[in-house]
């Protein structure tokens, strides 16, 4: 219904109208599909008995990964997934239209317009995950209190944290390779959601402070680590 209304106001707003939800359309598909490869879960043993399944995309799975390694395409949820991007860019397109017509786009110089889409279009995408929480699986009781002192930590006691990294998503909490402490795995975002390394921190037993922990590429494995 979303979908309907936007663009029947696409249709009214504009005489290219039919030309903007063509094109909205097909960079819908293209965030369905570039979700796949941004937003990553691999399977988990965080909050589950034994091992679940991980999946691929955001917000809604385009593909499953099975504990196996796996991956199955989903084709009815990929299309769901690209019908709330479709919304997404329906709206998000139609404010910009709507503030650049207030603006008076076509009367400004090429400063204020390169300002204009600085504020208006790349601020706020960058910005993003600064306020959407990536996907990641949700542990509860102890291991969520594990996660939550995990990221607190990686800020705050091993200052690791630099300006790229704007958001955590838990991977998965397994015993670090010690045998005595337990591992937390997070992936990086930075800027526009790219994901850009692996955080691994391993903590006490009680899972209180952190011993230690250190910022690896996404081709390495947290829990490959010594």
């Amino acid at each position: 219904m979303v979908v309907i209304l936007l663009v029947v106001w696409w249709l009214r707003w504009t005489p290219r109208g039919v030309e903007w939800v063509t094109l909205l359309l097909f960079g819908a598909v293209g965030l369905s599909y570039l979700s796949s490869i941004l937003f990553r879960t691999p399977p988990y043993q965080a909050g589950c008995d034994g091992l679940c399944p991980g999946w691929w995309g955001f917000p809604l799975l385009t593909h499953r990964v099975e504990t196996g390694g796996i991956v199955f395409f989903d084709p009815m949820s990929f299309v769901r997934n690209a019908f709330f991007y479709y919304a997404v860019l329906l709206a998000f397109g139609g404010l910009i239209a709507w503030l650049g017509r207030r603006f008076r786009w076509s009367a400004r110089s090429w400063k204020k317009r390169f300002f204009f889409i600085l504020l208006v279009i790349v601020l706020p995408l960058a910005t993003l995950p600064l306020w959407v929480s990536p996907p990641q699986p949700q542990p509860f009781g102890p291991e969520q209190r594990l996660v939550i002192n995990a990221a607190r930590d990686w800020r705050w006691q091993l200052g690791l944290r630099s300006f790229m990294d704007r958001r955590l998503a838990l991977e998965d909490v397994r015993p670090a390779p010690d045998g005595e402490h337990q591992r937390v795995c997070f992936r990086i975002y930075t800027w526009f959601y790219l994901p850009y390394g692996h955080a691994y921190i391993d903590m006490e037993p009680e899972g209180v402070r952190a011993v230690t922990g250190d910022e690896i590429p996404l081709s390495e494995s947290c829990w490959t680590q010594p």
